[in-house]
């Protein structure tokens, strides 16, 4: 039940972005980096294990994981910054995404 609450929440906060974008890019900007998934996979990791160690090591993981979004991010926002169309703009987020995933497992720091 409490998965269905999470999705409905998601749901929600993305109809909210999109009603509030028209008034204010950065309230929109905020909802739409609200933490959603991540509370919902650490809630799944501990509802099968039941073990605080083990979903602290995977919320570790999940923090480390954020690196590489950040990539995309910035990337992106520089690509459209510089008036590149949307999709390559999007396509470059990703390219920076994967190149910092790939450095970042490259270098042991998230196995």
């Amino acid at each position: 039940m409490h998965r269905w609450l999470n999705v409905g929440i998601a749901w929600v906060i993305i109809a909210a972005v999109a009603l509030i974008q028209e008034r204010s890019r950065v309230l929109a900007g905020i909802l739409a980096a609200m933490p959603l998934s991540i509370p919902l996979a650490m809630w799944i990791v501990y509802a099968e294990t039941r073990d605080l160690e083990q979903t602290a090591h995977f919320t570790r993981a999940t923090f480390l994981a954020l690196i590489p979004s950040f990539g995309f991010v910035l990337a992106a926002w520089a690509l459209l910054s510089l008036r590149v169309p949307f999709g390559w703009s999007i396509i470059g987020g990703y390219t920076a995404w994967l190149v910092v995933l790939l450095l970042l497992r490259g270098l042991g720091i998230l196995r």
